[in-house]
Parts: C-alpha cells; sequence; structure tokens
C-alpha cells in the first residue's frame, strides 16, 4: 500500500492549473544584494559572484536578450507555450522601485511577443520586501495575462479554467529558521525579518515560496523539518529544498578545505528532506527537491550533479514508509 503525499509537486500544479505545460524562464536583473560588496564580492557563505542565479549580468546579456534566448528553450526544447517570469539571480528587489517597476514591464513586454506570460516570480531576501515593492507586485496580481487570447482558443489542452490575471510569486530565501544556522551562513537577518516578512506579503494577497536548506554544521537533524513547519505555519505556499553545497569561489569553499564544512552524505540528505515532506501541511506545493549545480562551478558534494540518482533515493524513501 503507498503512503498519501500531502505535498504537490510544482509541474503537476501548473499544468492542471493552466491545461498544459508551463516553463519557468529564469532571469537576473544583475540587482545586486545588501549583504555584497557589488555583484561579486561578500554576502552569504555559499553565494558566489552569479547570485544564485545564471551570472547572464556579470556576463552583460541584456534582460531583453535573456527574455528571448529564455523564450527559445521554453517553446523548443520544452514545447511549452506559457511560462513565469522568475527574476532569480541576486536579491531582485534591491533595485530602485522605479527601475525594478521599468524592467519588470521590460521584461513581460519582450516575453509576450513569444510565449503566453501566465506568471511572474520574484525572488528576494526576507528583509528586503518593504511596502512599496509589495504594493507594485500586489497591483501586478491584477493584469491580465499577457498573450493569453492569441493562444487560448487553438492551444490543444487549455484548460477551460484558465485564470485570467497574472499569478505573482514572491520567493523569499529563509534558508532556515535556525537562529544559529542563520548567523553561521552570514544572512545577514534574524528570524524576527522572516516573520515580518510573511506577516506583510500575506495580507498583499501574494503567493509564497520559502527556499529551505539542509545541512548547516551544528542543526539539529530535524531542522529542515522544523524550518518546513513553520514557513508553511506562516503563510508559505511552497517550499524549494536544497542541500548545502560548496560552489567555486566562495566563502563555503574556505571552509570545506580547511575542513570546517562537510556536506551531507546523499542518504543523509535524502532522510531530512523525506522527513520534512511528509511533515508538510495537505497540498504544499513543493518546488524543487535538491539543488541544480554541475562542475566546474560545483565543489562539493558530486552527489548533486546526479539529480536522477536523487530522486532515485527518494522514491526508494518514500516507499519505505509505513502508511
Amino acid at each position: 500500500m503507498s503512503v498519501h503525499r500531502p505535498w504537490r509537486m510544482w509541474s503537476a500544479v501548473l499544468r492542471e492549473t493552466y491545461g498544459a505545460r508551463v516553463h519557468k524562464i529564469s532571469l537576473d536583473l544583475g540587482a545586486g544584494c545588501p549583504h555584497r560588496e557589488g555583484l561579486e564580492r561578500k554576502g552569504c557563505i555559499f553565494c558566489d559572484a552569479r547570485g544564485g542565479g545564471s551570472g547572464a549580468a556579470l556576463a552583460g546579456i541584456s534582460l531583453a536578450e535573456q527574455v528571448r534566448k529564455g523564450a527559445e528553450v521554453c517553446l523548443r526544447r520544452f514545447g511549452a507555450t506559457m511560462a513565469i517570469l522568475y527574476f532569480q539571480s541576486y536579491s531582485a528587489t534591491f533595485l530602485p522601485l522605479e527601475e525594478l517597476c521599468r524592467r519588470l514591464e521590460e521584461a513581460m513586454t519582450e516575453a509576450s511577443r513569444a510565449v503566453t506570460v501566465v506568471g511572474i516570480a520574484v525572488g528576494t531576501r526576507p528583509d528586503l520586501v518593504p511596502e512599496r515593492v509589495l504594493d507594485l507586485l500586489a497591483s501586478l496580481a491584477e493584469r491580465p495575462v499577457l498573450g493569453k487570447n492569441a493562444i487560448r482558443g487553438s492551444a490543444e489542452g487549455i484548460c477551460p479554467s484558465f485564470p485570467e490575471t497574472l499569478q505573482i510569486w514572491l520567493e523569499l530565501g529563509v534558508q532556515t529558521t535556525d537562529p544559529a544556522g542563520l548567523a553561521w551562513l552570514n544572512r545577514g537577518h534574524d528570524l524576527n525579518a522572516v516573520e515580518d516578512a510573511f506577516s506583510r506579503s500575506r495580507q498583499k494577497g501574494l503567493h509564497l515560496c520559502a527556499h529551505l536548506i539542509a545541512g548547516i554544521p551544528g542543526e539539529a537533524p530535524d531542522q529542515l523539518e522544523r524550518s518546513a513547519r513553520l514557513v508553511t505555519g506562516l503563510g508559505a505556499e511552497a517550499v524549494k529544498f536544497h542541500p548545502l553545497h560548496v560552489l567555486r569561489d566562495t566563502e563555503l569553499e574556505r571552509l570545506h578545505r580547511e575542513g570546517a564544512f562537510v556536506p551531507l552524505s546523499l542518504d543523509a540528505y535524502c532522510r531530512r528532506l523525506t522527513s520534512a515532506l511528509f511533515a508538510l501541511p495537505e497540498g504544499t506545493i513543493v518546488q524543487r527537491l535538491t539543488a541544480d549545480a554541475r562542475p566546474p562551478s560545483l565543489i562539493a558534494p558530486e552527489w548533486i550533479a546526479r539529480k536522477n540518482d536523487v530522486l532515485a533515493r527518494l522514491e526508494d524513501m518514500f516507499a519505505r514508509r509505513t502508511p
């Protein structure tokens, strides 16, 4: 007898909502972060110069070109005609409000020439969501889906209840709800900032996703589960899970080389993740189960580059749980 899984996977939720595949186009505004010096120095100990994204800004690739390339991948590689624009790198809300607004509009306009834009996702820190930014994002949620009418009648499988307005997600880099873990990661904010960000964002009606990390030295084996319980209790509709891993040219790489940080094994990570997943409230959306990193940027652990092995090990652990 299979064990009931209380969570829903993001890809399935999108297909159920829109009747077809929806692809996420990752974009880099080069926004930087209040916790860094420029784009390439300091910040959280795990973050490299690309700020958790593609590195497009450092490479000098314009936003318009990023959108065009992303839309081409969406159409040609994945056969998807619908997309969510994901402002992933650094802390997107670190830009001045007027510039953030202008660049969001630029990306939406450019993308809608090739695909149907059904949503926007903005990644940032919990201590970087002032009211004016939340108001801007809330106003976008009232905007109609871009290009929807052009495909609704012709795209096979489109859901009859296709949403009329943009789906707006605020993705908050919580990482952990353990104060000691936040300090070890050099996050530069405390748990109060996390609670405040969720409280104010919920009042604006935004969809909320929390990013969580497992494997911080000194944390309890069930800390990932504790973090998942807390953020969903605060209002996170979705969660992204990551193992703490070492990227080249980061402070964490130095600690790893000195023996001060040893990443989790594949089995240890999967055990912690399995416990966290089965502790989620019914219907919680899981947007990510592991990290995406490969050599030469990935230093350790090597198993992160073998995503299929991670997913297979998780399925094995799910199957072994007692109903």
